[in-house]
């Protein structure tokens, strides 16, 4: 999997977006704080493959994920009630009721976006982002390579019409009638670093562009732009200046920022009431990573086994590093962690991995989720990357916080080295570096099926472990070799 610059075919600058799309843009090249590869790039067809085979797992996966905490609730089905408790641990009892109500219960992400590290192997699966920054970036990427006469991984309407169509769809689901239902993206102060990139897709969609006809009906609004009047949820338009009925929220914060939201009530009164819909559901117990740690519990495989079939679970299990939930509830001094055996030793207390050796240390730790931690690798600890003693106390603030914000803990597997370009912008000219590579690929549900909607890369320099957008990251939509 590499970049390599095309004889005859450059990238027209010209399709890049005026401002930056993420931040602030104060570092990197041109400010735009990342750099530029001269290819889309480029994934085997069995790569590609994969990544189309990958999106119905994900889909089923979350899908068994709702199912499972569900059972769990219920003392008469199988599935242990230590489930439950496990995804309720630092919510607030009113989400919890919120996520239970059976007007939601077949309700699901509409978006999901896996991290994959690269390596020899294929690829390892990190977590599974239901609230994905990076769809407007993402999409201006594939603009710009696709219309500089490069071929890039795509659904087949483009990036943002595929996002248009799948939003309208869930709306029409249920009122067939509303052929150009009304849509606001509603993004917090908490997501203000993807303000940016989602105004641009809004913009793209309002004047119609990219294989799709004009849509003035979807705005990105704050939530303090929100009111409820005569019983329906409303904003100001912004280009007639009307107040104007929602359809349809597509909600672009965290839940663990809730308290934060100015009008939040509002918005959870009208989703209760049925006045809106929203969409991702208030679902907490579907954004956890602690979901991948229980995909190897023991205990839970003939679930698993059930709700994906044997292939794939065999599949996603291959693709999913081993995972644990830190719980500091001492184990009975007959028994041990299930599948935790660093260097060869057996453990019994999640304590016992403070006396690790750098080696056996090659774990990483991470907070599930619900938490300002939980997302973009905050909160993450790579074992081997600290001394004993600071990999002591990352332990024990983990094992401190069980019972509000669990940690899991997972084998590390590191990402495999690539050769990657980089584009001067400037000079045109290009540089070859040995890059670790992360891919993103936005997956799309649209009426019950998955499309592969698009594909970003970042490619890191190879001594970084954390791989994630920075000033030293080449990023690239994907094409195939």
């Amino acid at each position: 999997s590499v970049t390599h610059a095309q004889p005859g075919v450059r990238l027209d600058l010209s399709w890049l977006p005026e401002t930056p799309l993420y931040g602030d843009g104060t570092e990197g090249q041109d400010g735009i704080g990342w750099q530029l590869a001269p290819a889309p790039f480029a994934l085997s067809e069995k790569q590609i493959s994969d990544l189309q085979r990958l999106g119905k797992i994900l889909q089923r996966f979350v899908q068994a994920v709702d199912t499972l905490y569900q059972q769990s609730l219920n003392p008469n089905l199988p599935v242990p009630a230590w489930v439950a408790e496990l995804y309720a641990q630092g919510k607030p009892e009113a989400l919890l009721q919120f996520a239970q109500m059976k007007r939601l219960k077949s309700h699901l992400p509409l978006v999901l976006r896996p991290d994959l590290l690269l390596n020899e192997n294929g690829w390892t699966l990190c977590e599974i982002d239901a609230v994905p920054g990076g769809i407007g970036f993402t999409s201006a990427l594939n603009r710009l390579y696709r219309n500089s006469g490069f071929s890039v991984l795509e659904a087949e309407n483009g990036m943002p019409g595929a996002f248009l169509e799948m939003l309208k769809a869930f709306v029409q689901a249920k009122t067939p009638e509303k052929e150009n239902p009304v849509i606001v993206i509603v993004l917090s102060d908490e997501a203000a670093d993807y303000r940016a990139e989602m105004q641009w897709l809004v913009d793209t969609l309002r004047k119609g562009a990219d294989k799709i006809p004009a849509y003035p009906h979807i705005a990105l609004v704050h939530p303090k732009e929100l009111d409820l009047v005569r019983d329906r949820l409303v904003f100001t338009d912004p280009d007639t200046g009307l107040e104007t009925p929602i359809d349809l929220i597509y909600r672009f914060f965290e839940l663990f920022d809730l308290p934060n939201i100015p009008k939040i009530e509002l918005i959870q009164y009208a989703v209760k009431k049925g006045l809106v819909q929203c969409t991702p559901p208030f679902k907490p117990h579907v954004e956890e990573k602690l979901s991948l740690a229980l995909m190897h519990h023991p205990a839970l495989a003939s679930f698993w086994e059930k709700e994906l079939g044997q292939a794939d679970f065999e599949q996603l299990k291959q693709w999913v590093p081993q995972g644990w939930v830190v719980d500091p509830t001492p184990v009975p001094p007959q028994a041990v962690i299930a599948g935790l055996t660093p260097g060869g030793r057996v453990i019994q207390d999640f304590q016992a991995l403070k006396s690790l050796s750098q080696k056996e240390r090659e774990l990483v730790l991470k907070p599930s989720g619900f938490s300002p931690l939980g997302w973009g690798s905050r909160g993450v600890t790579i074992g081997h990357d600290h001394s004993s003693e600071e990999w002591g106390k990352r332990l024990d603030e983990a094992l401190a916080s069980f019972g509000k914000t669990p940690y899991i803990l997972q084998k590390f597997v590191p990402a495999g080295v690539q050769v990657v370009e980089r584009l001067n912008l400037e000079t045109s000219e290009t540089t070859p570096f040995k890059a670790r590579t992360r891919l993103c690929p936005y997956y799309f549900v649209k009426n019950g099926e998955v499309t592969l909607a698009g594909v970003l890369a970042t490619a890191c320099p190879q001594d970084k472990k954390l791989i994630h957008g920075m000033k030293d990251a080449v990023l690239a939509p994907v094409g195939q070799a």
